[in-house]
């Protein structure tokens, strides 16, 4: 090899790794950036979601493309949740883009499935380019209803034991204990929300206390199969657990 054909070669390799690395360099992972998140276009989550509630999130994704719109892709951002942990199965629902007429730009909506009370949901969102850059947003969440433990009132009137036998049928009984006489109230709803039974416990004295609840209604009906969530209740306090009902 002569030595001018030698330094050919070495300037053609230096070039093109030099055009390689400009390349890569100039490729970025797209930036994804939540602008909304509510029940609704008009409605912003609030602390309280009512149960079988959708929730929409809408998101802007930029950086990254070269479609020359700001867009990815179709399927390229992906709205993923999973239901009251972390390690639980992964719903995935691509986030089909729309042109926002306000801020005169793109952006990809998606609804969250429904869910019942006392559900948190954790959520996040996804997208990769053409390039095969991705990125992801941090994990978020929120509670459906008002049965959920995360922000539990103070001071602490009762403390649950639990339902025996969970599964059951036809009934089981409700432990609970009661720290200081108190008014409680026991209601017991469907995942779906709805009141089932709601006793009236009235005025009870410190010590252990139990109820038996039979699979029925209010009306005196047998109930299906089923998760239910029981519901104490005093002025201050307020803790619930779920049970399972099996025929």
């Amino acid at each position: 090899m002569s030595k001018k054909f030698g330094k050919i070669l070495v300037f053609f390799i230096v070039s093109n790794l030099c055009v390689f690395a400009e390349d890569a360099s100039t490729l970025t992972a797209p930036v994804i950036e939540v602008t909304w998140v509510g029940t609704s276009t008009i409605d912003t989550l609030t602390d309280y979601i009512p149960p079988i509630s959708e929730v929409l999130v809408i998101v802007r994704v930029n950086g990254g493309t070269d479609n020359g719109d700001g867009t990815i892709e179709p399927g390229g951002v992906v709205l993923n949740w999973q239901e009251n942990s972390q390690t639980a199965n992964v719903f995935m629902r691509s986030m089909p883009v729309l042109y926002n007429l306000l801020y005169q730009d793109y952006r990809y909506m998606k609804m969250i499935d429904p869910y019942g009370n006392g559900t948190k949901i954790y959520w996040w969102v996804t997208a990769q380019n053409v390039d095969g850059e991705s990125s992801s947003t941090e994990i978020d969440s929120f509670v459906v209803g008002t049965l959920a433990l995360d922000h539990e009132p103070l001071p602490s009137v009762f403390k649950i034991s639990g339902n025996y036998p969970n599964p059951f049928n036809p009934k089981t009984t409700i432990n609970f204990s009661v720290e200081y006489a108190a008014e409680v109230d026991l209601s017991i709803y469907s995942l779906s929300g709805k009141l089932v039974r709601q006793f009236q416990l009235g005025a009870l004295t410190s010590g252990s206390q139990s109820i038996v609840w039979e699979g029925k209604d209010n009306f005196g009906n047998d109930v299906p199969s089923g998760v239910y969530i029981y519901r104490f209740q005093s002025e201050s306090h307020s803790e619930a657990r779920k049970m399972t009902l099996l025929k």
